[in-house]
C-alpha cells in the first residue's frame, strides 16, 4: 500500500469535495481517500500495482482540477492515517 498526498487546486466550496472523493474512489486500487477542503488536500491510499499518482490527477482533470504532489516531510501532521508522518 502507497499514501500520497494531493493538493487539489480548483476545490471552490466544501462540495468540491463529495466530487473529488468520488473521482479518485472510481480509480482501481485505491482503498482509502480523504479530503480536505479547507487544506485543498486530498490523502489517497492505493496499491502501486494498481495505479499511479499521474493516474489519480488524470482523472481529477477530467472533473476540473489540478493536482499537485505533496512529499510527506512538507507535512507536520496528516492525521495519522498511516502513521509515516509522525501524525
Amino acid at each position: 500500500m502507497q499514501t500520497e498526498i494531493l493538493n487539489v487546486t480548483g476545490m471552490k466550496s466544501e462540495d468540491c469535495t463529495e466530487s473529488v472523493m468520488r473521482a479518485i474512489k472510481s480509480i482501481d486500487g485505491v482503498s482509502n481517500v480523504s479530503v480536505s477542503y479547507p487544506q485543498s488536500r486530498v490523502i489517497v491510499q492505493y496499491d502501486e500495482d494498481q495505479t499511479a499518482t499521474q493516474e489519480m490527477a488524470a482523472v481529477l482533470a477530467k472533473v476540473g482540477y489540478g493536482v499537485k504532489k505533496v512529499a510527506l516531510e512538507e507535512i507536520e501532521s496528516c492525521g495519522g492515517c498511516c502513521g509515516k508522518c509522525g501524525g
